[in-house]
């Protein structure tokens, strides 16, 4: 059965003609409050409240810069004074840990009221769901809605952009089953107590382009740590048993685990930031010398234990923008996700690797370009420029 690609269709549209809106696309299903009033050929049609149950649906968050509330022209800002961004990145990559298996259907629907959505959104959004290999149930709302009903020029260019998201991600069908490249793996049984932390460190670190794999706590004796350099154990006490006798193993072979007080007996020889620093073999075990309380400093605390020069990629000229590196089974491939949150181009944007790349080839809404990777201070850069709501970076090893 091919993959269902949805599409919310309005309840005022109660007229055949507006299927030409999907004809030739990937959308092949649809869903609403009631079915639509005429055949609807090899469409399917689920309603709101009788999606398959083998799909884990998720209520997510309108992926941008989030504006101020009191301030026209200006953005909410986070912690560090950068602007604060709503992107779904760990929702998705949480709903794909928990229920494994489960294609991820975000229903979110865009803002309303009197905030004015730019149209360019609307792909965003759909780029933004496919990049973690789940899918946004399009939702024409709003004056997006009105301008496809009337035919208008923007509703009509905008909508070509959305079509050229999917088709974009058609055309790569690869890139849904390659792995996510992370230095960091984040181990949690994301239950009870230590469930609002693990959740808040998987939802933040995107915004800080730290990379991660995420593991669950009864999968982490049997989970593969190769290429890991650090091993984030998020939950309150200590690892025991199986679990803690291969995370010491990992340290003691050159790697850093970053746990709860207890795992180690051993006095430590250092300390840094808010860590107890312990020495083990050829690693290191870092212990806070008080209990986690804030997942956004916590992210901040991590990526300067591991350090930037394990960043898997470094993103230049990347504020208010997620990026998310995928290789294939082999390791000859790559491909890195670009998703900037805040509307119009962004500025001339370089990615750095580690990892010698002999090509590059970048995709957009709007074409593609090949680039030649270079020679630079960390590795391999490679010159991806301008775009405006989502680049793919294609690279060959």
């Amino acid at each position: 059965m091919p993959e269902l690609i949805p599409f919310r269709w309005p309840a005022e549209w109660k007229d055949a003609s507006r299927l030409e809106l999907i004809k030739g696309t990937p959308i092949n299903c649809l869903v609403g409050d009631v079915r639509p009033p005429f055949p609807l050929g090899d469409l399917q049609f689920f309603p709101n409240d009788g999606l398959p149950a083998d799909i884990a649906v998720r209520e997510g968050a309108w992926p941008r810069v989030l504006l101020a509330a009191t301030k026209k022209d200006a953005a909410e800002a986070g912690a560090t004074g950068a602007p604060w961004v709503d992107s779904n990145a760990g929702l998705i990559r949480i709903a794909q840990l928990m229920e494994p298996g489960k294609p991820v259907w975000l229903s979110t629907r865009p803002p309303a009221g009197k905030e004015v959505v730019p149209l360019e959104e609307f792909a965003r959004a759909v780029a933004e769901a496919c990049t973690y290999g789940a899918r946004w149930m399009i939702a024409p709302d709003g004056p997006f809605r009105g301008e496809l009903e009337k035919r208008g020029e923007t509703g009509l260019r905008e909508w070509k952009r959305v079509v050229s998201a999917l088709n974009l991600f058609d055309r790569h069908p690869e890139w849904r089953s390659w792995a996510p490249v992370a230095a960091l793996a984040v181990v949690s049984d994301f239950a009870g107590d230590n469930k609002l932390m693990a959740e808040e460190f998987l939802i933040l670190a995107p915004r800080r382009h730290l990379a991660y794999r995420a593991i669950r706590k009864a999968d982490a004796a049997k989970a593969s740590l190769s290429g890991v350099k650090a091993i984030l154990y998020l939950d309150g006490a200590p690892p025991e048993g199986e679990i803690r006798e291969k995370f010491l193993e990992f340290a003691r072979a050159g790697g850093l685990l970053i746990s709860p007080r207890g795992v180690v007996a051993e006095e430590p020889k250092e300390t840094f930031l808010n860590y107890r620093i312990h020495r083990l073999g050829k690693g290191r075990v870092a212990v806070p010398k008080e209990a986690w309380y804030d997942p956004f400093l916590l992210v901040a605390e991590v990526q300067l234990l591991l350090s930037n020069r394990e960043n898997v990629v470094q993103v230049w000229n990347g504020g208010s923008m997620n990026s998310h590196l995928l290789a294939s089974p082999k390791n000859d491939r790559a491909v890195v996700h670009l998703i900037p949150y805040s509307s119009g181009r962004t500025q001339a944007v370089t990615l750095g690797f580690s990892k010698p790349y002999r090509s590059a080839r970048i995709c957009t809404l709007d074409g593609e370009k090949v680039v030649r990777p270079v020679r630079g201070q960390i590795g391999t850069e490679v010159p991806v420029g301008e775009f405006s709501t989502y680049a793919a970076v294609e690279l060959e090893a």
